[in-house]
């Protein structure tokens, strides 16, 4: 991938946590970039090609995190701690879930960014499920739901305070429990 590009997708990807994927222009990743407004076009021909590239990447970034939890931490205990810290980082950076804040703003994203979008939850709620099933907890699918809609709830509630710790708050019954 060139370094242009490289820099539109960070850039974006930012831009998206921050402001939400509608609140910035081709014009403003020009301009921050540093460079013309048709370079940005000839890497992203539409914005919605932009939001397709952008959830594409952060859901291999997220399967080779969670990939990197399974082989690195020996229990499912210590790999949803991980998880709980890996989001709250993007609160600690005054940032939202990429893919959460797209959701939120899904009247204006493509179908097929929504079903990018829908498999990286599925995704997601997979591997947790996964994790649930190795701590034998009963309903280890809908534990999973719980898990990821309390971490997108409380990554807006640490935003709004300003407190990062609101995350590990809300979400450290499923991993005591």
């Amino acid at each position: 991938m060139s370094n242009t590009k490289t820099k539109i997708l960070d850039l974006a990807e930012s831009l998206t946590q921050e402001r939400g994927f509608n609140g910035f222009s081709y014009l403003d990743l020009a301009a921050e970039i540093g460079v013309k407004h048709a370079s940005i076009h000839y890497h992203f021909k539409s914005k919605a090609d932009l939001a397709l590239a952008l959830v594409e990447r952060l859901r291999e970034q997220h399967s080779s995190a969670f990939e990197a939890f399974d082989h690195g931490l020996e229990t499912p205990q210590q790999r949803l701690q991980a998880v709980i810290e890996f989001f709250q980082r993007y609160a600690q950076e005054k940032k939202f879930c990429m893919c959460g804040m797209m959701s939120a703003e899904l009247q204006s994203v493509s179908p097929e960014v929504r079903r990018q979008l829908i498999g990286y939850f599925k995704d997601f709620q997979h591997w947790i499920t996964k994790q649930f099933i190795a701590m034998k907890k009963e309903d280890a699918q809908n534990r999973a739901l719980s898990f990821v809609s309390a971490l997108e709830g409380s990554l807006l509630l640490a935003r709004l305070e300003d407190d990062p710790a609101i995350i590990a708050s809300g979400l450290h019954s499923f991993v005591s429990d």
